[in-house]
C-alpha cells in the first residue's frame, strides 16, 4: 500500500513515531475503497451502454425522427432536472457528474437537430452555440478542476475552429490571453477558486507552450519585419490579461504572473521579427532565444520556489544547449567526438542541476 510505504518511509527519518504510523495505517484502512469491485461495475456499466449504442446504430435510419428527438429532448431534461435536485441538495459529485453529463448531451442535441434537419453550417456555429447555452450553467454549478479542465478545452476547440483571419501563432497567443482573463473573472468568485486555479495554470502553460513553439520554429512573415497589427494585438491581449489577474491575488502571485507574460510577450514578439532575418543566422537566433525565455522560466520557478519546474526548465535549457552542440559539429569523426562530448555535457548539467535544484526552497503556500 502506497500510505503504508511513505508512512514507514517518514518514521524511518524521523519524522513521525510508532503511535502516529499506527494512526495514519488505520485511517487509511477505513477508508478504503473496494476498488476491484467498481472497476467490475464500471465494465457493465460501459457494456451496456455500448449495448444501446450498437442497437440504436444499427438500426438509426428505421427510427423516426420524431422519436430520436423526444428520447434526446426527454433524457437531457431528465439530466438537467437531476443537476438541480443536486445543487439543491448540496450533493457535490453528484452535481457536478450529471452537469458533465448535461454539457455533453446538449452538444449531441445540437448534433442531432442539424443531422435531422440537414443544417448546413460552418462547426464553429454549433460549438459556439453549445458554449453559449452550457457556459451560465456550468458556472453555476460546477467547481471542479475535472469540468474547469473540460470546459477550456471545449472553448479552445471553439477558438481554433473558428475560420479568423489570424495565423496560428497569433491565435494561440490570444487564446492563452483569453483563457488568463477568464480564469481570473472566475477567481473572483470564492467557491470556484480551485478551478479558476487549474485554469490559470492551464493558459499560463499554453503560453509558455505557444512561446516555445514560436522560438523554436519561428514565423516566417515573408516581408522584412513582422505586422505591426500582430504586435499591438499581442500587447493588448497581454496588458488585458495582466490586468485581469491583479485583483484577488499576492504581491508574490503579481510578479511572477506578471513577469512570465512579459517574458513571453517580449518572445514572442522576438520570433514574429526573425522572420525577416537571414536564414543562415536566423536558427542560432532562435535557440538563443528559446534557452533565454527558459532560463527565465527556470528563474520564476527558483523564486516561487517550484523545485519540478525549475528541474524541467533547467532541462530543456541543458537539451537545446545539446541539440545546438550536434548542430555546430559534422563528419562521422566529429560525430563521435560530438557524443562523448555531449554526454559529458549532459553528465555536467545534470550535476549542476541537482546541486541547483537543492537550492530552490519550495513554498508551502500554492500560488498559480
Amino acid at each position: 500500500m502506497i500510505a503504508e510505504h511513505y508512512a514507514r518511509k517518514w518514521q524511518g527519518a524521523g519524522l513521525i513515531d510508532d503511535a502516529a504510523v499506527e494512526r495514519i495505517l488505520a485511517w487509511e484502512a477505513g477508508r478504503r475503497q473496494p476498488v476491484w469491485l467498481w472497476a467490475v461495475a464500471s465494465i457493465g456499466a460501459l457494456a451496456i451502454a455500448l449495448g444501446i449504442m450498437a442497437i440504436v446504430g444499427a438500426n438509426w435510419e428505421s427510427i423516426p425522427d420524431t422519436v430520436k428527438l423526444a428520447a434526446d429532448l426527454l433524457v437531457t431534461a431528465a439530466c438537467a432536472v437531476f443537476v438541480f435536485a443536486s445543487w439543491r441538495r448540496l450533493h457535490v459529485w453528484r452535481r457536478e457528474i450529471a452537469s458533465f453529463l448535461l454539457f455533453a448531451l446538449v452538444l449531441v442535441g445540437i448534433a442531432l437537430i442539424g443531422q435531422v434537419y440537414q443544417l448546413q453550417s460552418e462547426p464553429w456555429h454549433a460549438l459556439a452555440l453549445w458554449l453559449a447555452l452550457c457556459t451560465p450553467f456550468l458556472a453555476l454549478t460546477t467547481f471542479t478542476r475535472f469540468n474547469g479542465v473540460i470546459w477550456g478545452i471545449a472553448v479552445v476547440i471553439t477558438w481554433f475552429a473558428v475560420d479568423a483571419p489570424l495565423h496560428l501563432s497569433l491565435q494561440t497567443y490570444l487564446a492563452a490571453c483569453g483563457m488568463v482573463v477568464v480564469a481570473s473573472v472566475r477567481d473572483l468568485w470564492p467557491p470556484a477558486r480551485r478551478q479558476a486555479d487549474i485554469m490559470v495554470k492551464l493558459a499560463l502553460g499554453g503560453m509558455v507552450v505557444a512561446c516555445s513553439l514560436a522560438a523554436t520554429f519561428s514565423w516566417h512573415t515573408g516581408d522584412s519585419a513582422a505586422p505591426a497589427a500582430d504586435i499591438v494585438s499581442a500587447i493588448v491581449a497581454t496588458a488585458i490579461a495582466g490586468g485581469a489577474f491583479w485583483p484577488n491575488h499576492t504581491a508574490i502571485e503579481r510578479r511572477l504572473v506578471l513577469a512570465l507574460l512579459g517574458a513571453s510577450l517580449v518572445v514572442w514578439i522576438a520570433a514574429l521579427l526573425l522572420g525577416g532575418v537571414e536564414s543562415t543566422t536566423r536558427d542560432l537566433y532562435r535557440a538563443v532565444l528559446f534557452i533565454a525565455y527558459w532560463a527565465a522560466i527556470g528563474g520564476f520557478a527558483a523564486r516561487a520556489g517550484w523545485r519540478g519546474w525549475f528541474g524541467f526548465a533547467f532541462t530543456l535549457v541543458g537539451l537545446r544547449l545539446l541539440i545546438l552542440y550536434f548542430e555546430a559539429i559534422g563528419g562521422l569523426t566529429a560525430t563521435g567526438f560530438g557524443l562523448l562530448g555531449g554526454g559529458v555535457l549532459c553528465l555536467a548539467l545534470a550535476a549542476i542541476g541537482w546541486r541547483l535544484t537543492r537550492r530552490v526552497t519550495p513554498r508551502t503556500t500554492v500560488v498559480p
